[in-house]
């Protein structure tokens, strides 16, 4: 979680913190430590060279008097930028001559006093810092870890192919720093991050350049409760003007009104060396976020408090992310992720906290200090008017060009946003017509197949019918020819017994008396056959 400093930060002077009397006496020591310092490079400077030695005791005085007016009669805890500027000048004064006119003639050094010496000090005060060495990346796929954090400085984050990464359980995201700062890709990433499924939380860099009730009121107005699902961070690294004892006393007021207002202790991140050295004890039953970059594998100490997360790394190199590497970090043992859950429907924000921060007021028996009226400052040279002037102007630049990123953001934003939505309404739209489209289809196949078994159905019934008939009439001829058949043996059984009865008649007729006779001739011509005296007599 390293973290950029505004320029604008710069500017803040309004602050809850005063230097104990410790401070003002080591200070008082430092100014006249310098004094003697200026006095005996004057001296040195008359020795090496009479005619520029004239030169810097006119500036030298000029410079001194100019400190004495400037300076404040009260003993401020700082000492005021008029005095660094005249003991400046009076060094610049002194190495002017022997830089600018080297061939002016001069008195020759004594063997054991250095001319040059003035000259030396300054070169070496000017030699630049070595630079840092180059972070080799570090491959997610091959190290252990739990969660990151990004801010502004990873540029635009392809959340969709940072989604791909499984290991990932948590995003941490700067939100704030100081009073006044805010980070240009705040919004944009924690929206982002959300809409992809991460568990998200916001971080706060704190300074001493601004009080801790002003820093709250920032970061409460930047983040929203109901979009956090981690606890919130406190990014503690730089202590410059503070001693250890008014850090401790600052970050608490800070932490107690983070506490009151999302319900829960924050967490303290921090460095190892830098935690046990300023922090340590009094925050010992805070959750701890330790930062430790080790060569081999060893785990942080901060002096047997327990921590939550490590942060062993700020190498990562993800593919999603293209314009810096990503700190990454991993549990503690025995620690998961519902250590630092936040549940924001569970707490609600307490009055007092919010009307103290805003009305700037300490909580009681708390700190060691005491909201006071700032003291009057020392009237500026007109060379600090003009760097005041520059000073402004840049500040106001920087705040420009921020705020213009944030328009420029905001505004692609919501174009992509109306395209989104303009080209949801059109798959809606074409999902629509291919829905009716396909119901059209749907009810005219329901038709056709509906007609074509009606018209099966009939020439079913149509073949039954006619089956029937045929059946039917079948069965009728055969009837018929059953009956003329048993009509036909009827008939004939009875001609059969006729003949028969003639037969017999005929046979005895000879034994048959005439009275029999006569009787058959009747029978005959009752049946309707045609008879005979012959045939009577056969009879």
């Amino acid at each position: 979680m390293l973290a950029f400093v505004p320029l604008s930060g710069m500017a803040q002077h309004n602050t809850d913190i005063n230097k104990p009397t410790r401070s003002r006496v080591t200070e008082k020591d430092k100014k006249s430590a310098d004094n003697k310092n200026t006095k005996s490079t004057k001296k040195s400077a008359q020795d090496n060279n009479s005619q520029a030695g004239k030169t810097v005791d006119k500036s030298a005085a000029k410079a001194t008097d100019n400190k004495k007016k400037e300076q404040p009669a009260s003993k401020a805890a700082e000492v005021p930028a008029s005095k660094k500027d005249n003991v400046k000048a009076v060094e610049n004064a002194a190495s002017k001559p022997a830089d600018k006119k080297p061939a002016a003639p001069q008195a020759k050094p004594a063997a054991n006093q250095p001319a040059s010496q003035p000259v030396t000090d300054t070169a070496k005060a000017a030699q630049p810092k070595p630079a840092k060495p180059r972070r080799m990346p570090v491959d997610p796929d091959k190290v252990q870890f739990d969660g990151i954090d990004v801010s502004k400085h990873q540029g635009v984050i392809d959340w969709e192919e940072l989604k791909k990464n499984q290991k990932i359980q948590f995003v941490y995201i700067k939100a704030t720093e100081g009073s006044n700062y805010v980070d240009p890709r705040y919004r944009q990433n924690i929206n982002n991050a959300r809409k992809h499924g991460f568990k998200v939380g916001s971080y706060h860099y704190f300074t001493d350049l601004s009080g801790a009730r002003t820093q709250f009121q920032n970061f409460i107005n930047t983040v929203k409760r109901d979009e956090q699902d981690l606890i919130p961070v406190i990014d503690v690294e730089k202590r410059d003007r503070w001693t250890p004892q008014q850090l401790r006393d600052s970050v608490k007021v800070f932490a107690d009104l983070l506490e009151d207002y999302y319900g829960c202790k924050p967490i303290i991140y921090t460095f190892e060396t830098f935690f046990n050295k300023n922090l340590g004890k009094a925050f010992e039953k805070y959750p701890i976020f330790i930062a430790k970059y080790p060569k081999g594998q060893e785990q942080p100490n901060i002096n047997g408090i327990k921590w939550i997360l490590w942060q062993f790394s700020e190498s990562g190199k993800f593919r999603g992310v293209k314009d810096n590497l990503v700190d990454m970090s991993r549990f503690n043992k025995g620690c998961s992720l519902a250590d630092i859950q936040y549940k924001p429907g569970k707490y609600k924000p307490r009055a007092s906290s919010v009307r103290d921060a805003v009305d700037h007021k300490d909580k009681p028996s708390t700190v060691n200090m005491t909201e006071q009226k700032p003291k009057e400052t020392p009237k500026q040279s007109k060379k600090q008017q003009e760097e005041a002037k520059k000073q402004a102007e840049k500040d106001k630049k920087a705040k420009d060009r921020n705020k213009k990123l944030a328009q420029d953001e905001a505004k692609k934003q919501a174009e992509a946003e109306k395209k989104a939505k303009e080209k949801a309404e059109q798959q809606k739209r074409q999902q629509a017509r291919q829905q009716a489209h396909d119901a059209e289809v749907k009810r005219e196949a329901e038709a056709k197949a509906k007609a074509k078994k009606e018209a099966e159905a009939k020439r079913e019934a149509e073949a039954k019918a006619k089956a029937k008939r045929e059946a039917d009439a079948k069965a009728k001829r055969k009837a018929d020819a059953q009956k003329a058949r048993e009509q036909k043996a009827k008939q004939s059984a009875s001609t059969s017994k006729t003949n028969k009865t003639a037969s017999l008649m005929n046979s005895s007729s000879s034994k048959l008396s005439q009275s029999q006779r006569n009787d058959s001739i009747r029978a005959a011509k009752q049946q309707g056959r045609k008879t005979n005296k012959s045939s009577a007599d056969n009879d």
